[in-house]
């Protein structure tokens, strides 16, 4: 199985001045004042109504800050930003067009793939800046398909046949701008998009636009402890995140859930229990290797719990 992905496009946003993390902040559910250089954390950007207007990884490198997150959000994330600048010191930069995004599944595989010392590859919430091949790199922890994978941002001039050569058959492409046309796509690519989907899924890493959007509240993800700071103060649509805390409850949520059958589901498929839908399917992907597919679905507060049966197009389905 692939151990690297080239993931092509993402968005990636350079914040400059003096309060850039004062603005960033503001607008996000991790506390950023404490994101000191070389930093690294997960992170939901929201609205006035609290939902999850982008959701992605904010870093701390050398006077700047950077969110990274999946293709095609500068032109909502920017304006978002702008709106909320008065009179603070931030320039807000679109560099997605800057770099193209790989995912290495672990720090080891991230050393190899860009010749670099381990020692240097950063660890759990860390970013760093390197020099690959002659150009300048970012690495930073991005648990998008596991606890240890590294995403690499690199840069659009430099070369990626060093980190084919270096990775070999651990290498695969998973590129958004390879893998639009269906009528393009062979089967190979076909194969590794489904590797990539199920270590995504394997490692609950939501996708925006695919398993949450601007209807979603961030507790509905369930990655309180990763993303959320709850003593933070105030940011904008805090106070409907505050309340929810208090309540201690979500009416639904995006749970894993592994599913008997090798005919992955469609997206929007019902999630069902004793023949009443509860929930709906996000993104699934074959498990070949336990004959099952696993899948991120929202299912209802009733049905949420670890273990609890449920069925998706009559195939018998647990939650993980």
């Amino acid at each position: 199985m692939s151990s690297a992905f080239r993931v092509g496009r993402g968005t990636v946003l350079c914040f400059r001045g003096k309060d850039r993390c004062r603005v960033f902040n503001n607008l996000c559910t991790q506390d950023l004042r404490k994101l000191s250089d070389g930093q690294a954390t997960e992170t939901f950007v929201t609205d006035v109504k609290g939902r999850t207007f982008g959701h992605g990884i904010a870093l701390a490198l050398d006077e700047e800050a950077y969110f990274v997150t999946v293709p095609n959000q500068a032109s909502k994330l920017i304006p978002h930003f702008d709106r909320y600048i008065i009179r603070e010191d931030a320039i807000i930069s679109d560099l997605s067009n800057d770099f193209r995004l790989w995912i290495f599944r672990d720090r080891s595989t991230a050393a190899k793939a860009c010749s670099v010392q381990l020692d240097s590859v950063p660890e759990t919430r860390n970013a760093s800046r390197l020099q690959m091949d002659g150009n300048s790199i970012v690495l930073v922890h991005a648990a998008w398909i596991g606890p240890e994978s590294v995403l690499g941002l690199i840069a659009n001039g430099a070369s990626d046949q060093p980190i084919r050569d270096r990775l070999g058959h651990e290498c695969a492409e998973s590129d958004d701008e390879s893998t639009e046309s269906d009528d393009e796509s062979t089967e190979s690519d076909t194969d590794e998009r489904r590797v990539w989907e199920l270590l995504r899924i394997q490692a609950a890493w939501p996708w925006y636009g695919i398993d949450l959007d601007e209807r979603n509240l961030p507790q509905e993800l369930d990655r309180n402890d990763l993303a959320i700071s709850f003593n933070k103060g105030c940011y904008l649509g805090q106070e409907t995140i505050a309340r929810l805390d208090a309540l201690g409850q979500v009416q639904k949520k995006l749970v894993r859930i592994a599913i008997e059958s090798e005919l992955a589901p469609q997206p929007q498929s019902l999630v069902q229990s004793d023949g009443k839908d509860v929930g709906t399917i996000c993104s699934s992907a074959p498990d070949a290797s336990h004959g099952r597919c696993l899948a991120l679905a929202y299912v209802k507060r009733s049905h949420f719990k670890t273990g609890q049966e449920l069925y998706v197009n009559s195939a018998r389905a647990v939650v993980l």
